[in-house]
């Protein structure tokens, strides 16, 4: 009875990580979207202000398109960070046994694990001490700008959860030397 009750809990565990893997990925598609998009107006609307001569160039363009390019970059590695999309060097991993990579895969999700959450714990104080400072020409809080990679870093965080819970449920299939 005990051990029926875990698996359910664990069943129900993965079940929501996954909801919240696909939450995160779906929210990063958006903010990646719209950071982007914006970020295209208002560098057209810079451009275009400088090229007329009847008009006064839109200094605020610049400083727009930049946190808006710190909004989508943060925001479409975790998208494609969920979809296996980065770069991954697997030299030296695809060259021992499965029973092997099995293990330096998990060791690389905790170490991707570990870096996240000291960003996280540095972010979060950058983030109180950019409430203060403003944008020279638009008065935007630099808080905005860094929340854009923060948002991006906790979407990887799950991502990354979800990825070692998804490789640890392979566990028995690796140990009897089932290909995972």
């Amino acid at each position: 009875m005990g051990a029926e009750n875990t698996v359910k809990g664990t069943n129900l565990f993965i079940k929501m990580m996954n909801i919240s893997s696909d939450f995160c990925e779906k929210t990063g598609i958006i903010l990646a979207t719209a950071s982007g998009f914006i970020m295209l107006f208002s560098l057209l609307v810079g451009v275009i202000t400088r090229w007329l001569p009847f008009m006064t160039p839109a200094i605020w363009s610049e400083e727009v398109a930049r946190m808006c390019m710190l909004w989508l970059t943060a925001n479409g590695a975790s998208v494609a960070y969920k979809r296996l999309e980065l770069v991954k060097f697997n030299l030296i991993i695809d060259a021992v046994p499965e029973k092997v990579r099995f293990f330096l895969e998990i060791a690389c999700y905790l170490c991707i694990i570990s870096v996240l959450v000291v960003i996280l714990n540095s972010g979060y104080d950058m983030l109180l001490l950019k409430m203060r400072v403003r944008a020279a020409a638009t008065k935007i809080s630099y808080f905005w700008w860094a929340l854009g990679l923060y948002i991006g870093f906790v979407l990887m965080a799950v991502h990354t959860l979800k990825m070692l819970i998804d490789h640890l449920s392979t566990w028995n299939k690796v140990m009897k030397g089932e290909t995972a």
